[in-house]
């Protein structure tokens, strides 16, 4: 009789999986114009300067002596990106805006030839 149950057990449920299980497959028609505006997206956000972005500090001082390291480095045409702001009580140069930590700390290896004291600033 136990055999007679387990059996009838395993046929309702090979039945019940049989007839909800799913079967078929999914397409997705995707219009042209939006693989444009995802390149244009990322290029813009390559492009902005956002927290989430690393970036490389090179100066830490007094203005007079960041503002000719800094026009020094706008001559010499070396480096992009160069930015120079005030941060309380200093001025600091920083060179670039990396999406990846990789690209920075590639980057960080070259800048180092000239500045040995340069370190990755982490984004907020």
């Amino acid at each position: 009789m136990r055999a007679l149950n387990n059996l009838f057990h395993f046929i309702i449920i090979l039945s019940v999986y049989n007839s909800y299980s799913q079967t078929g497959s999914l397409q997705v028609e995707q219009d042209p114009k939006l693989g444009k505006v995802i390149e244009l997206k990322k290029e813009i956000n390559s492009e902005a300067f956002t927290s989430g972005q690393f970036t490389i500090q090179v100066f830490n001082g007094n203005y007079q002596d960041g503002l000719k390291l800094m026009d020094s480095l706008t001559l010499e045409k070396k480096y992009e990106d160069l930015f120079f702001s005030f941060e309380t009580p200093y001025y600091k140069i920083r060179i670039g805006k990396y999406i990846s930590k990789i690209k920075a700390i590639r980057e960080l290896k070259n800048i180092k030839k000239d500045f040995s004291s340069a370190f990755i600033l982490k984004p907020n």
